[in-house]
């Protein structure tokens, strides 16, 4: 049997348009949305950015969202964790991408994973909240990616590992295919019920706001990530073989075929230009800045530590203890998933911002990024 993907035409961001094109588009792959359940939306908000940048899935197809689910009565979460180290992480990353207005409309929650518990689950450690809700809705944005070439459906569940976590498995994986691995075996995890693909605008050229806005003008929806992320290839001018998310969903059976595909509506081919081609499985380098400089290290401030042990028992991978009546990190063991920040109530864990974080931080801010 065929997996359906539906593409809806939607030329704008105009709330009402976009509402009914996502309503159309669920619809159209049978998809039943439940009633009086917990459902967290999974949106694409990568980092601070604002929605006109179109590096973050658009507010307001999240709004669209909400709206269907409010109106089957289901209690609304909305998680995400930025991919780089900023003052505020990501309660501000959803107050510059305007989700902080929509959850207040909706009465749903945000929810920075940075601040909550996590489990361990199939290897990885995973807010414990994604495995508790009814239902997850992955919400992603349709863009070109400098490294993964796409980020799509597939890619946008890697935001489920909380804060420098990610750059952490960045470093562990030694090519873009073993790093595609990351992000099956997050979906294998959480197991979203639904995707939905902001593609009203991509981005060539992603993943920051250095890449170029293009008009794609469609929403798509399909229960299979890798189904969904085959239609955009064919928008954006890739083959599916192009990409390392793409190869390693065919090879774990989330696809088994390419073409094994039922497109309900259409799609016109759109021209993104900067598409990477090439071999995979190219080895990373291992000390790129990019990977090693976006995420910190953490600190305890002996004059503020109380020794509670708070942070003690929260720590996923038991990275911290106490030592000679002082609370230490063990930096080889920490996975910088920025939980600590959260748990000290007296503000003792410090983060130790390199001068390369520092700076491009500041040019980020001034270049909009």
């Amino acid at each position: 049997m065929k997996i359906k993907v539906s593409a809806v035409e939607c030329n704008s961001y105009d709330p009402e348009e976009v509402y009914e094109a996502v309503k159309d588009a669920i619809s159209r792959i049978g998809f039943e949305i439940p009633e009086n359940k917990t459902v967290l939306i999974k949106p694409n908000v990568m980092t601070q950015n604002n929605p006109d940048q179109h590096t973050i899935t658009h507010f307001a197809v999240i709004d669209a969202l909400c709206r269907i689910l409010k109106e089957k009565n289901d209690k609304i979460l909305i998680g995400e964790s930025i991919s780089f180290y900023l003052k505020g992480l990501t309660e501000e990353a959803f107050r510059t991408s305007k989700l902080d207005i929509v959850a207040e409309k909706y009465g749903a929650v945000l929810l920075p994973f940075e601040k909550e518990t996590l489990v361990e689950a199939n290897g990885l450690f995973i807010p414990k909240v994604l495995l508790k809700a009814d239902m997850v809705i992955n919400a992603c944005k349709l863009k070109t990616h400098g490294a993964m070439r796409l980020s799509g459906a597939i890619k946008n569940m890697f935001g489920c590992l909380p804060g420098g976590y990610k750059q952490r498995m960045h470093m562990r994986a030694g090519c873009d295919l073993e790093l595609a691995d990351v992000f099956l075996d997050i979906h294998d995890t959480v197991k979203p019920d639904l995707n939905i693909m902001d593609a009203v605008v991509g981005l060539d050229g992603g993943p920051t706001a250095l890449g170029k806005p293009v008009k794609v003008g469609r929403i798509l929806a399909s229960v299979n990530p890798a189904a969904l992320d085959v239609v955009a290839c064919r928008i954006t001018g890739y083959e599916p073989e192009d990409i390392p998310a793409m190869v390693r969903a065919k090879e774990r059976h989330m696809i088994e075929d390419f073409d094994d595909i039922e497109l309900i509506g259409d799609i016109i081919p759109v021209k993104f230009e900067k598409l990477i081609k090439g071999p995979l499985g190219v080895k990373y380098k291992k000390n790129s800045i990019f990977v090693t400089q976006t995420c910190v290290n953490l600190s305890i401030d002996h004059s503020k530590c109380t020794r509670c042990g708070d942070c003690i028992g929260e720590c996923p991978v038991k990275a911290i203890r106490l030592e000679n009546g002082r609370v230490t990190i063990n930096q080889a063991k920490c996975i910088n998933c920025y939980h600590c920040l959260y748990v000290c109530k007296e503000n003792a864990v410090v983060a130790e911002r390199s001068a390369v974080n520092k700076v491009g931080w500041t040019i980020g801010k001034m270049l909009k990024l």
